[in-house]
C-alpha cells in the first residue's frame, strides 16, 4: 500500500501512467487522487507499477473509481481558475481541462489507465512539470518545495535517465517495405523519440526558469543564486562507437538476459559520474 511509504521520511517516488480517455499522464500522488475524491494511502503500489507497464493493446488497463462525491478539489481548486484565463495553449489549462472531466464523475465513474511511454517516457512531465503535482503552480514547484524552503534552498540536482535507443530496424538494413506491426512500431519509437527530446529541453528551460524565479525573491536578497545543474544521462554519452552500438541493440522489453540488466545498471552508474553536472553538483558540495 502508498500508506507503507507514506509512513516515514523516506524519497519521494512518483509512479505513473496515462489516462487515455483525456491523453494526460496520471501520476500516482495524492494531489492526483484529490480530484477522484480518494486517497492514495490505501491503494497498492503495485497496481500502480502494472498501470505504469501495460503496453495498450497487450496489457489490459487499470481501472480507478472516480467517486461520486463533492469534495474540496472538486468545489475549490486551481482548476477553476486556469479554466478561467481561456490561456488555451498553457500546460495548465489543458491539464485543468482533462481534471474537469473527474470533477464530473459521470462523465468518467471509472479511469482506466494504462503505459506512459508515448506522452511522458521519461517521467519528467508527470513531476517537475506537472501541474497536477505543483497544485496548478510549476513555476514555484509548489509540489516539491514549500515557500519557507525556497528562500534557503542553494542547490539542486535533476538527473533524467533516457534509455532511448537508436538501433536500425531489420526491415530498414534489409532494404524492404516494412509490414503494418513493423510499420506501428517504427511510428511507436519515433513519436516516443521525438517527446522525449522535447520534453529534456522544456524541462531544462523550466528548471532554469525556476531557480532564476527563486534566485530574485525579495526574502533571499543577499544570498547567491540557486546553483542548479541538469544532467541527462543518454546512451549518446558513451564515448566508444562499439560500445555505444552495443547497447542501442539491446531491445525494449519485459525480459533481458541476465548479464544484459547487469550491463545497464553499471553503466547508469558510470554515466551519472562522468556528468560534468554531477561533477559539478558533488565538488560545490566539499
Amino acid at each position: 500500500m502508498f500508506s507503507d511509504m507514506l509512513s516515514r521520511p523516506r524519497l519521494f517516488i512518483v509512479i505513473n501512467s496515462r489516462d487515455p480517455n483525456t491523453g494526460m499522464t496520471f501520476s500516482f500522488i495524492q494531489q492526483q487522487f484529490d480530484f477522484l475524491c480518494s486517497s492514495i494511502a490505501d491503494y497498492p503500489v503495485a497496481n500502480a507499477v502494472m498501470a505504469s507497464s501495460a503496453v495498450p493493446g497487450i496489457f489490459a488497463p487499470i481501472a480507478v473509481r472516480n467517486f461520486d462525491l463533492n469534495c474540496w478539489e472538486r468545489r475549490d481548486s486551481w482548476v477553476h481558475n486556469a479554466l478561467k484565463t481561456r490561456d488555451i495553449y498553457s500546460r495548465e489549462y489543458q491539464v485543468a481541462l482533462a481534471l474537469e472531466r473527474y470533477c464530473e464523475s459521470a462523465r468518467m465513474p471509472i479511469v482506466r489507465l494504462v503505459d506512459d511511454g508515448v506522452t511522458d517516457n521519461l517521467g519528467v512531465r508527470g513531476s517537475m512539470m506537472s501541474p497536477v503535482m505543483h497544485y496548478g503552480n510549476v513555476a514555484d514547484m509548489t509540489g516539491a518545495f514549500a515557500q519557507k524552503r525556497l528562500d534557503t534552498v542553494s542547490r539542486v540536482l535533476v538527473v533524467v535517465a533516457n534509455a532511448q535507443t537508436y538501433e536500425d530496424f531489420v526491415w530498414s538494413k534489409q532494404g524492404r517495405e516494412p509490414g503494418l506491426i513493423e510499420n506501428i512500431t517504427a511510428s511507436f519509437y519515433s513519436a516516443i523519440g521525438n517527446t522525449n527530446s522535447e520534453t529534456v529541453g522544456l524541462a531544462e528551460h523550466g528548471f532554469r526558469q525556476w531557480a532564476n524565479r527563486v534566485s530574485r525573491r525579495p526574502s533571499r536578497r543577499g544570498k547567491p543564486p540557486v546553483d542548479r545543474q541538469f544532467a541527462v544521462l543518454t546512451y549518446d554519452k558513451i564515448r566508444g562507437p562499439a560500445e555505444r552500438r552495443a547497447f542501442n541493440e539491446i531491445p525494449t522489453t519485459l525480459s533481458l538476459e541476465a548479464e544484459q540488466v547487469d550491463r545497464v545498471r553499471a553503466l547508469a552508474n558510470r554515466l551519472l559520474r562522468e556528468s560534468p553536472e554531477f561533477q559539478r553538483f558533488v565538488a560545490r558540495l566539499q
